[in-house]
Parts: C-alpha cells; structure tokens; sequence
C-alpha cells in the first residue's frame, strides 16, 4: 500500500464518527449571503468614487471665472486690449512727431485777458447791476438805479441819520440809517400817517407803511440803538423786502 492510502485511510477513521449538525447548511448559506452584500456594497462605493472623478472635469471647465481676474484680463502681450497697436510708418513716410516732445504741448492754455473796462467802477457781488459804489453795510439794489449823490450824514443832539437815495428807470430807493440811544422800537421810525402794517426783517419784527404817492417803507431795529428805514417807489417797490435783508449795518 502506497503512501497516499494511508492518508486517506486515517483522514477516514478520523471523520468516521463525525457527523454534521443540523444548522450546517443554514449556517453555509447565511454567510453565503454576507458574502454577497460585502461584495455588492464595495461594488458600489466603487462605483459612485468613479462617477465623482468623472464630474471633477466637468465642474471646473462649467465654472465661472471671478470677475477682475487677472487671469483673464490681464492682456497676454504688451499691447493694450482696448488699443490697437500702433503701426509703423510706411516706407518713405516721415513718421508723424509725438506730442510730448512738441514745444509748448505740455503748457496749460493760458486764460484770455479781460476786455477793456467802459470806465465804470466794478460791482460788488449781488448788486443787481446798480451802477456806483455803494456803502459797505448796503449788499442788494435793484438794476438800473444810480446813486444821485453821495450819502448825506445829519446830527442833531439825541440822533445821527445817514441817508442814501438812487433813482433810475425802475423808480427810487431811500435808505436811512439812524443811530440813538434813545430808539425804543421800529415805531419811532416810521414817517408815514396811517395804521402801520406787521412784517420781519431776517427775524427782527418791523412796521410797513404807504408813504404819499407810489411809495412804500418798512422799518426795523438792527440792533439796540441802530434803526434802518428803507422806502421804494416805482417798480423797485416789489423788491421792497430784498432791499431791506440787504442792509446790514
């Protein structure tokens, strides 16, 4: 007897009174099963793994470039996007000269120098055209009117009156400026007969009045001791309270 029945006879008297047990089979096709799942879900994690690297190249190719960068605005020459490039004079053409080098090309235009004056003195901003100098404390008149003559000053013992008259196609203004210790309000300023009327002059009360003829005044209280009265006749009239928030003594 060879070698190879001998094997076989001991593995048979080993196994000879073993015997399978009953869940044997169960058992065999319970890890049958697992078996399959383990493999079905590697299958399928190997599966969705290949459809993202798929995707990758499709993400980046589909997604949007930000804007302002540099990649893609900056120019892949040294000529602008926006330019053409220059091109070279053709042959036998002198080539047009730069302006840089043009004298006088970086000198800024020089303002033209004003006309000739008609022999008036200039007038002060806001005037409204009125033609001569006017006192210091006096911003607005109506166009048209000049001064008659200089501002005339009278004294008496309590007050100092300065008065000021223009006249021209738009009618005439009046402006008297009175200083007096003694000034209690607007009414000890106003000269025409009749019931006074109530206005303000930049938020100081003052008194209105019809004066004889095309006349109209208002008067107000500068400040403590300083009354201004202005009357305009005419159509400087309408410009009455302009005039009067002109005066600034």
């Amino acid at each position: 007897m060879d070698l190879e029945s001998e094997l076989r006879k001991a593995m048979a008297e080993q196994v000879a009174e073993a015997s399978a047990s009953p869940s044997l089979v169960n058992d065999v096709k319970r890890r049958h099963r697992r078996r399959k799942s383990r493999i079905h879900a590697a299958a399928g994690v190997a599966a969705a793994s290949v459809a993202a690297l798929a995707l990758v190249p499709t993400y980046q190719s589909l997604r949007a470039t930000p804007a302002g960068n540099s990649e893609t605005t900056r120019p892949t020459n040294s000529v602008s996007a926006f330019r053409s490039p220059e091109r070279p004079p053709a042959l036998g053409l002198p080539a047009s000269p730069s302006s840089k080098g043009r004298p006088g090309a970086d000198a800024s235009p020089k303002p033209p120098a004003n006309p000739p004056g008609d022999g008036r003195e200039p007038h002060k901003p806001g005037l409204g055209g009125a033609v001569g100098r006017l006192p210091s404390w006096i911003t607005y008149l109506p166009e048209g009117l000049a001064a008659t003559g200089p501002c005339k000053v009278s004294r008496g013992t309590e007050r100092e009156t300065t008065t000021c008259v223009w006249r021209g196609d738009g009618g005439w203004v009046e402006i008297a400026l009175v200083k007096s210790g003694g000034l209690t309000g607007p009414q000890d300023l106003v000269k025409a007969p009749g019931v006074p009327g109530h206005a303000n002059v930049r938020g100081m009360p003052a008194l209105t009045a019809d004066r004889p003829g095309p006349a109209r005044q208002i008067s107000w209280m500068a400040r403590p001791g300083v009354g201004v009265t202005v009357t305009a006749a005419g159509a400087a009239k309408d410009r009455l309270m302009t005039i009067a928030e002109g005066v600034r003594p």
